[in-house]
């Protein structure tokens, strides 16, 4: 027999061998590698779990932020609205009194103005009473004529005209 030659004991002790060495790499190598593996794989899908809640979370988040901006740009355009309302409606009760205040003073100025017309009529009338008064004295007390009945009269118109264009 040669150098090598191929015995059937050999094929077993090599198979047994092979079969042995299989089961100890198993229970001492790929069992714990496997279960590294698994826990790697198992933290993996509890990383992707916790990672889509907090998408969840954080999407929940932006869309209460979203709202909450909503609401506070509705209540801002709702105070807008009120506070031009208000104004709106303190410029109108300015302007109607400031209108009824100017009514007033205009009310008041032509009373005035007719008391004052009243006055100064009232006025010439007793400058004209006193002047007839005067002219009637004087024709009373001169006895006159026509002549100077005339030229008292005319003295009274002409004092009469000079009064009224002061």
């Amino acid at each position: 027999m040669g150098i090598v030659s191929i015995h059937p004991v050999s094929i077993a002790i090599t198979i047994a061998n092979v079969l042995i060495l299989f089961l100890i790499l198993k229970k001492f190598l790929f069992a714990p590698v496997d279960r590294i593996l698994q826990a790697r794989a198992k933290k993996i899908i509890e990383n992707k779990e916790m990672a889509e809640k907090n998408a969840e979370e954080a999407e929940a988040l932006k869309r209460k932020y979203d709202e909450k901006v909503t609401e506070i740009e509705e209540e801002e355009k709702r105070r807008l609205s009120e506070a031009n309302r208000k104004a709106s409606e303190e410029y109108d009760r300015i302007v109607e009194a400031a209108n009824t205040r100017a009514d007033q003073i205009l009310e008041d100025a032509g009373r005035k103005a007719d008391m004052v017309a009243a006055i100064r009529d009232a006025e010439q009338e007793r400058k004209i009473a006193d002047i007839v008064s005067a002219v009637a004295k004087k024709m009373v007390a001169a006895k006159s004529d026509a002549e100077t009945d005339k030229n008292l009269i005319e003295e009274f118109l002409s004092k009469a005209g000079e009064e009224d264009g002061r």
